[in-house]
């Protein structure tokens, strides 16, 4: 082969061997394509294999695990994710807790704590893909130091001479490297990817946790609404019982790790604690009436519950023994298998109470609630509370129903009394009047009777002595008076009847009754009967009654009864202005009826002092009189209003003028005829 044959040879292997070096980068380069593809396509998987927010850290190790397995050089990783309003930074590390790589929460921390954090600000603002610092000497051991400072957990952490802090952008945050050397720029792109990914790995986070909140949230929701419901169906305190093995259900509901609970009710006025507990499976277990100095922990209890504040303690079992045996000693429970429910002593018991408006949520659990787990039991409390609230109000409407029928009732019987009283003394007046009445027609008759005695006498003396002219003259007058006694007995018979009529027990039937009689017959009852009881009493009556009124449907006893009671008020009135006047005053009296157009108005005037405007509308109010104690019951004009608009469907009217006198007027309708 000549010179140019070798050559050409030589050049046809140099291309082959170029051509296979470039196949064979090109296919390392897809083969590390496929495994960057690979290792992103688990992350991928795992992360919309998540169900709930809890699978973060699994799936974070996984995606720091491919990072490994794609031979990143990194000494550590992590996460941070930024607060941007506050400029603040929460980071996340992975670590390895018992042979198994997990990722927790280191701490939350401004960025503004070293130029580590601090470059990263500006770096975001011109939308970097990442921003890299590089420290050296003595600048990392500062860096450790005040990461040390600020960390929860800070760590023994071993360094290097040279370290490289590299942050990887995502939307939410960073993905964080430490390196001892510059990575390629190759191996920047790979963590930029990731970060994306993780970015996606967030998002579904946060999608998870919200929608788990959302779901925590309808939960107590619906807990809360369940316990409102099931109290505010409380009659009884013992219905509270039942309400213990609610709040234990509810417990489970929200996620709350216990073994004990109950509700304390707090009661200041006695001193006591009512503790109400249940079992673990929901059933009533013990309710205890403690008073507050009978333990310590019942007192220090009590003083956050007067403070409002949670107070929590820890019990070993000897103590929890202790306070078994102070229960037993104050006979609140007999053995302690039925206070315990079955459960055996622990040796370490977290006790909670959590305060509501009356009283505690006690939750008994081994270890201490986490914060937001007191909160759930705090929403539980306020729940309970609100709803107690309800419980509260019903029982005191109920108790105030009570004695408000208490009340009402012996109101209603003291009214009968009043009634009766207001009664009997129109019955007294009547009768005094009728006495009166009657008296005149009674001496007559008394009177000629001892006269026809007397003529008796002298006639048979006249018939002795044959004076028949005398005797005959002597029977003619007692004649005369026999028929003046019979007269007169027809009257006082005639007076009685009348009188018994208006005054016997209303039947409620209406009756044609001539209203001008019926008013001028008890005005002169009115009259003669206060007079009989006060021989000082002296005052005018006038009547001005219509004589075309003819008669009126009415019930006789008991519009007798409105008049009587409005005439004795008129001659009062006029009696007191007759007491307080210093000049000369005639009282004066005056009763008038009259028809106009479909109604027929009886009205009783007085001159005496009026009533004062402020009062004016109090007057026909039950109980309501300005007479002094023990002489008036203040029924009369209410008993008068509601015979006249009630049983008569009439009007009752009040003109007054102080010092000038009153005109009270009853107005009733016509056109119910027999």
């Amino acid at each position: 082969m000549n010179s140019s044959g070798e050559f050409n040879l030589m050049e046809s292997i140099a291309d082959l061997e170029k051509h296979l070096k470039e196949r064979t980068l090109e296919l390392q380069r897809k083969n590390r394509e496929l495994e960057i593809e690979s290792a992103l396509e688990k992350v991928r998987e795992r992360t919309f294999r998540m169900r709930t927010s809890s699978e973060l850290s699994e799936t974070s190790v996984i995606l720091f695990q491919q990072l490994k397995e794609l031979n990143i050089p990194a000494l550590r990783t992590g996460v941070g994710i930024f607060d941007e309003e506050n400029e603040a930074l929460e980071l996340w590390v992975t670590s390895v807790s018992d042979n198994q790589e997990v990722m927790r929460v280191l701490d939350y921390f401004s960025l503004r704590i070293h130029p580590v954090f601090e470059n990263i600000i500006p770096a975001r603002q011109k939308k970097q893909p990442y921003v890299v610092t590089k420290l050296k000497g003595d600048q990392v051991k500062d860096y450790y130091q005040t990461m040390s400072t600020y960390l929860k957990q800070p760590q023994n952490q071993s360094y290097h001479e040279e370290e490289f802090f590299y942050s990887f952008f995502f939307t939410q945050g960073t993905l964080n490297v430490i390196t001892v050397q510059s990575l390629t720029e190759e191996e920047c792109k790979i963590l930029t990817r990731f970060a994306n990914v993780f970015g996606l790995i967030y998002t579904r986070f946060l999608d998870l946790q919200h929608a788990e909140e959302r779901t925590r949230e309808a939960l107590k929701q619906s807990s809360l609404e369940r316990v409102r419901a099931e109290i505010a169906s409380m009659r009884t305190a013992d219905d509270l019982k039942r309400i213990t093995p609610l709040v234990w259900r509810e417990l489970i509901s929200l996620g709350v790790p216990f073994f004990r609970c109950g509700v304390y009710i707090v009661d200041e006025q006695e001193e006591k604690i009512h503790m109400y507990f249940s079992t673990p499976e929901g059933k009533p277990l013990a309710v205890l009436h403690l008073p507050f100095n009978i333990s310590d922990v019942i007192q220090k209890a009590t003083h956050h519950w007067q403070t409002q504040e949670v107070y929590v303690t820890r019990w070993n079992r000897e103590e929890f023994a202790e306070w078994i045996r102070i229960l037993m000693n104050q006979g609140q429970i007999d053995a302690p298998d039925h206070y315990l429910g079955g459960i055996e002593l622990p040796d370490f018991i977290t006790l909670q109470f959590v305060p509501f408006a009356q009283g505690m949520l006690y939750v008994g659990s081994l270890d201490p609630l986490e914060d937001d787990q007191i909160d759930l039991v705090k929403a539980l409390a306020d729940s309970f509370s609100v709803a107690y609230a309800r419980y509260e109000d019903f029982k005191q409407l109920e108790e105030a129903k009570n004695r408000v029928e208490a009340t009402l009732a012996e109101l209603r019987a003291t009214q009968s009394q009043l009634i009766q009283s207001e009664k009997m003394a129109s019955l007294g007046e009547l009768t005094a009047g009728i006495a009166h009445e009657i008296q005149n027609p009674l001496n007559f008759v008394n009177n000629f009777s001892e006269v026809n005695s007397e003529l008796l006498a002298e006639m048979k003396e006249a018939l002795q002595n044959r004076a028949y002219e005398e005797a005959s003259s002597l029977a003619d007058s007692i004649d005369e008076n026999e028929k003046k006694i019979l007269f007169h007995g027809k009257r006082a018979d005639g007076i009685v009847k009348g009188m018994l009529q208006h005054s016997r027990a209303s039947s409620g039937v209406k009756e044609l009754t001539d209203i001008n009689v019926l008013a001028d017959e008890y005005l002169r009852l009115a009259y003669h009967g206060l007079r009989a009881k006060d021989k000082s009493f002296s005052a005018s009556m006038r009547t001005d009654f219509d004589k075309t009124l003819g008669k009126v449907n009415v019930v006789p006893q008991e519009i007798g009864r409105v008049i009587l009671n409005l005439i004795t008020n008129a001659f009062y009135a006029v009696t007191e202005h007759k007491k307080q006047s210093t000049e000369p005053f005639e009282p004066t009296v005056l009763v008038s009826t009259k028809r106009i157009d479909n109604t027929v108005q009886i009205a009783v005037h007085d001159n005496g002092n009026g009533i004062p405007a402020e009062i004016k509308d109090k007057i026909f109010q039950p109980f309501f009189t300005t007479k002094p104690t023990g002489q008036g019951t203040g029924l009369g004009l209410s008993m008068s209003y509601d015979i006249v608009t009630k049983t008569h469907q009439g009007e009752i009217r009040v003109e007054s003028e102080l010092g000038k006198g009153t005109i009270f007027i009853i107005i009733l309708p016509l056109n119910n005829p027999l």
